[in-house]
């Protein structure tokens, strides 16, 4: 009801309530829905949280996305949303960048320590995800939350994930040897898809705080670092950066002869708005903090692109997309499309 009611000025006392009864009689519910497990650290003394596992369901997935459509809903009432959420906003958005890290971390960037995370465990719990599990994959795709959610779960068998220099994600038997542990179904790709919905709301949540501090700053003329809200570091959105890219190519590429089906078309949809939002946030983050993107972000980074975007330019839905991320690319890196000569 609160997301139909859109931006009628008429409701802003029923949104007033919501607020209220949200954040704060409910704000534990919240909270519960918007926290992720830490991850270990990789030393003896916690070898046994790095045994622990990620246990999570598609039904709380899903009531974690239902609970970010909600904030977003009502964080477009900027006066109402400042006045009623003082005490809570920066804690919001500190549990919505932790979980922001959880999702950027199914990806290993070349030249990174190895670092070990903790296990992901999604089964199929109800009879209709049994079922989705029973069928293939229309994607098979190789990258990003497609590979960590194709593991094979077992109760009796414990896997790690492991970030390893030079690789791609690594799935190892904790058990004994190394099998192939990937097992690409349709349930394996709803959860994954489910991931970067809530992705993308979180990025969506985060632009439009950002948002709003910019337009106070350009209205001061100065930015007051004092009350700019928190936000990613740079690390985290070149995680999920590092996704979108690998999977919007790979899934362009491999029907560069064929039309795209739907489900595929909506996940390139999806991680291109959630490309286009991270570089927006990175953009941000570089202007408000003065910290500017390393030469080897960038070098990776348009070597990434360079592959991406003649991919996309094979499927004419996309040309939209593909010109408003351009704009966002150009902004944050200045003549990385001419030099690449993607324009």
């Amino acid at each position: 009801m609160t997301y139909f009611l859109g931006d009628d000025p008429s409701c802003v006392d029923f949104l007033d309530n919501v607020v209220c009864y949200f954040f704060s009689e409910k704000a534990y519910i919240v909270s519960c829905y918007l926290s992720v497990p830490s991850f270990p650290a990789d030393d003896q003394s916690k070898k046994r949280a790095r045994d622990q596992t990620t246990d999570t369901s598609l039904s709380l997935l899903r009531l974690t996305e239902d609970t970010l459509i909600l904030m977003c809903v009502l964080a477009r009432h900027q006066p109402m949303w400042g006045k009623r959420m003082k005490e809570m906003d920066s804690e919001l958005r500190e549990r919505s960048i932790h979980l922001l890290a959880f999702t950027s971390r199914a990806v290993q960037r070349s030249g990174e320590s190895p670092i070990k995370s903790a296990p992901f465990f999604c089964p199929p719990r109800l009879k209709e995800e049994v079922e989705l599990n029973e069928r293939p994959s229309p994607f098979n795709s190789k990258h990003g939350w497609f590979a960590l959610c194709a593991l094979r779960q077992s109760t009796k068998t414990k896997f790690s994930v492991t970030q390893e220099r030079g690789s791609s994600l690594v799935i190892k038997d904790q058990t004994g040897g190394n099998a192939d542990l990937i097992n690409h179904t349709l349930f394996s790709d709803t959860v994954a898809i489910q991931m970067y919905r809530i992705a993308f709301l979180l990025l969506k949540f985060l632009c439009m705080q950002a948002k709003a501090a910019v337009k106070r700053a350009e209205e001061l003329e100065f930015i007051d670092l004092a009350h700019f809200p928190e936000l990613p570091m740079p690390e985290i959105l070149h995680g999920l950066q590092d996704q979108a890219i690998a999977i919007i190519t790979e899934v362009c590429n491999s029907n560069r002869q064929k039309p795209m089906q739907p489900e595929m078309q909506g996940i390139c949809f999806l991680l291109l708005q959630i490309l286009e939002k991270s570089l927006y946030l990175e953009l941000c983050v570089s202007q408000s903090c003065g910290i500017r993107p390393v030469l080897g972000r960038v070098e990776d980074f348009s070597k990434e692109i360079k592959l991406m975007v003649p991919a996309v330019e094979q499927h004419s839905r996309f040309k939209e997309s593909l010109r408003s991320l351009r704009q966002i690319v150009e902004q944050l890196y200045p003549g990385l499309l001419q030099t690449c000569s993607l324009i």
